[in-house]
């Protein structure tokens, strides 16, 4: 399977957000699947079981009547990535690499990781692409030192998998990203704050494909 470049993080698409609510990412998250966003993430860490399946079988039934070929991915909740037929982000919380690889999932299995070495036992698991992060500076963590550029070349150096560069991301931070060797990017807030949807989306698209 090739990787699209740009991932979308659909985080509180089930319960919310501080600054925006489930209903708005939901809709945000539709718009820029219309918008060309090629490969959807959804995470909710604050959402419970019933409302995150829930919520995330009806929105993948939407963004996929918007792009049926639109790559799909659930963040360690394993038993919704399997319902729906999407690939599962495997990170701090739920199932874990060797789980979802086991469970046979019809989408690939990433993982989360935070320095070269994460990405490298990730990759030795059996995961088929790695997000490092946080590269810069978030809104979302804004305490959290950013790891930078050289831990995201490092990663792509000795994981041997696809890498996605996370946090901060930024259409020209998306292209430093590919310049020192990273597949794409997974971003949060520049998408999903973003006031217009279609420009936001075709700057990052054109950046990874600089």
């Amino acid at each position: 399977m090739t990787l699209p470049r740009l991932l979308l993080i659909a985080d509180g698409f089930a319960a919310g957000r501080a600054e925006l609510d489930a209903a708005t990412i939901r809709q945000r998250t539709l718009a820029l699947v219309e918008a060309g966003v090629p490969w959807v993430s959804l995470r909710d860490h604050g959402a419970p079981a019933d409302a995150f399946a829930a919520e995330a079988a009806a929105l993948a039934a939407d963004l996929r009547a918007a792009n049926p070929d639109l790559l799909l991915s659930i963040h360690g909740r394993l038993d919704v990535a399997a319902s729906i037929g999407a690939g599962l982000h495997a990170g701090q919380r739920g199932a874990s690499v060797g789980e979802a690889l086991a469970a046979g999932l019809d989408g690939p299995v990433g993982a989360s990781a935070h320095a070269a070495s994460g990405a490298l036992v990730a990759a030795r698991a059996g995961a088929a692409y790695v997000t490092v992060s946080p590269i810069f500076h978030t809104r979302s963590h804004p305490d959290t030192p950013p790891a930078g550029i050289d831990t995201l070349r490092l990663a792509v150096e000795r994981s041997g998998v696809p890498v996605l560069a996370l946090g901060g991301m930024t259409p020209p931070r998306a292209r430093i990203a590919r310049m020192v060797g990273a597949h794409g990017v997974a971003v949060l807030s520049g998408l999903l704050y973003a006031w217009d949807a279609e420009r936001s989306v075709r700057q990052f698209l054109d950046a990874l494909d600089a």
